[in-house]
């Protein structure tokens, strides 16, 4: 038996091979399991904030009225079950691992942006929050997909304020706490896809688009690995469409 082999083999045995999510036993960073139990989003959906909806639309009863600027937004599955899981390992657990995984599960909508954009950027973090995790999960999560679709990653969305954490606040108060929060630097491309994991009241989204529209952006599409419902569905996105899409 080889060195190599043998420390591997001891290794697996202190440090046994799991799924990062569910945590049994694993020789993936993700087990089959959790990867088909994500709850995609399918079926008609808002075409400005991509709210699941009874039919489609142009806005929904959650965009209506906002002076959201980006142009459109698409999120790839509900955030609840496995999928929030496996988001909050990546950011909070050091799952890195899982960058590959999650980027996948959204790269069928990706592909059908990627021709409509000239470049791929991400929101960004704090400088104090990147420093003590070691990286900015939206940042690995827009690296993988402008390289998998040969597309230059811009990286000169900065946040410039330090705001209170957005999931700590109620939903009314997440678009004033992020104004004049983030800056564009540099030489901005005309048409952007913004990458981010979650979307919850598109305040993030809003306020990062419009920074790279005052540096010249004309188009900023967003897309993030899930979306958070805001009418008390409990991440079931189905039931959403049903009980608080009123769409017109």
């Amino acid at each position: 038996m080889g060195l190599r082999r043998l420390l591997g083999g001891i290794l697996e045995l202190v440090f046994p091979q799991v799924c990062l999510v569910c945590e049994s036993a694993s020789k993936a960073p993700l087990c089959a399991s959790c990867a088909d139990s994500f709850s995609r989003i399918t079926g008609p959906v808002c075409e400005k904030c991509g709210k699941p909806c009874v039919r489609p639309v142009a806005d929904c009863r959650e965009c209506r009225g906002k002076h959201l600027h980006f142009t459109r937004a698409r999120s790839g599955g509900a955030y609840t079950g496995s999928l929030k899981s496996a988001i909050h390992s990546l950011k909070y657990r050091n799952g890195k691992r899982l960058v590959a995984y999650l980027s996948l599960f959204i790269d069928d909508e990706a592909g059908h942006l990627m021709d409509a954009v000239d470049a791929v950027a991400f929101v960004p973090l704090s400088k104090l929050k990147e420093s003590g995790r070691g990286y900015n999960q939206s940042g690995l999560l827009a690296k993988e997909l402008a390289r998998r679709h040969d597309k230059p990653l811009y990286t000169g969305l900065a946040k410039v304020k330090n705001i209170p954490e957005q999931h700590r606040l109620g939903f009314a108060r997440r678009g004033d706490n992020v104004k004049g929060a983030f800056r564009a630097f540099g030489k901005v491309p005309e048409r952007v896809l913004l990458i981010d994991d979650v979307y919850t009241t598109g305040s993030t989204a809003s306020e990062c688009a419009g920074a790279l529209k005052q540096r010249g952006a004309a188009v900023v599409y967003v897309l993030t690995v899930a979306r958070t419902p805001l009418d008390g569905s409990k991440g079931d996105h189905r039931r959403a469409v049903v009980d608080s899409c009123k769409c017109r």
